[in-house]
């Protein structure tokens, strides 16, 4: 009797292993371009889920914005958009309502404004485009020369992974970090 417990028991550890291990598991490959921008796997990887199949939806007018949500399992979990301006602007304090607890971070170099947030991040970045993207606004008048980009990083839900907000913070801002760099090798000057 003994013996048949303990296999039973065995049997029962080693079935309740193997699901929690089965929704733990990343089984599609990470992302390394998030709207054609080069990402890091380790920073993507750190905001994503675990799940069976990633794919990537983006939008675009090209060389003015870009729009993308990296999907798992049916879900976005990570959106990031960015965009041409004509001026400067204080995105740390325009994007407090979008955003859960946002905080300014200084981020340096052509960033004059950035924020994270629990649910993501910004940044506002002086930017001329480089000579073969668009220039300005209105083309044809020559109307609203853009000079800068803005950058918006919405991370899903990490009920997966509840608590740890502090960790999460800096893994928003090591991706937001790593992200504007590789934005400003593409799309300035």
């Amino acid at each position: 009797m003994r013996r048949l417990s303990a296999a039973v028991v065995g049997v029962f550890a080693l079935l309740l292993s193997s699901c929690s291990a089965g929704g733990s598991e990343y089984e599609y490959a990470i992302p390394e371009k998030i709207c054609r921008i080069n990402v890091s796997s380790s920073d993507v990887k750190s905001l994503l889920p675990p799940g069976k199949a990633v794919k990537e939806n983006l939008r675009e007018t090209p060389g003015e914005s870009q729009s993308c949500g990296v999907i798992v399992d049916k879900r976005v979990d990570l959106a990031v958009s960015f965009s041409r301006q004509t001026g400067e602007v204080d995105i740390a304090r325009e994007a407090a309502d979008d955003y859960e607890e946002l905080t300014r971070v200084s981020l340096g170099g052509a960033v004059s404004s950035a924020a994270v947030a629990e649910d993501g991040a910004v940044a506002w970045m002086a930017c001329n485009p480089k000579p073969n993207q668009p220039q300005y606004e209105t083309p044809a008048s020559k109307a609203g020369r853009y000079t800068h980009l803005v950058l918006e990083i919405h991370a899903g839900d990490e009920s997966y992974r509840p608590g740890h907000t502090d960790e999460r913070r800096a893994r928003i801002e090591k991706f937001l970090r790593a992200y504007v760099q590789e934005l400003a090798k593409v799309w300035c000057e």
